[in-house]
């Protein structure tokens, strides 16, 4: 049987890498020194935005999913040294 952990690590690998596509997407203007003529053109400004949201989401998404394995594993082994105790 698999633990409710084992199951959400490939979820949590997913969002890990849109976190860093978000952050590239973010940082790229400044990193590859994108040519600034009359300030960045919409197009360039539409590839931060989305980066900020991908980033946002991923990271969000990451931290939800993470925190309700840990959740529903933790109070699987609760249970069972409570058991224990009374007996």
């Amino acid at each position: 049987m698999r633990t409710e952990l084992s199951r959400a690590l490939p979820l949590v690998l997913i969002f890990a890498l849109g976190l860093g596509a978000g952050i590239w997407a973010f940082i790229s203007p400044w990193v590859l020194t994108y040519p600034v003529t009359n300030g960045w053109s919409s197009s360039v400004w539409s590839g931060i935005w989305v980066g900020v949201i991908v980033a946002g989401l991923s990271g969000a998404s990451a931290v939800v999913v993470l925190a309700r394995a840990l959740h529903i594993t933790l109070n699987r082994i609760q249970p069972a040294s409570r058991n224990q105790r009374e007996e």
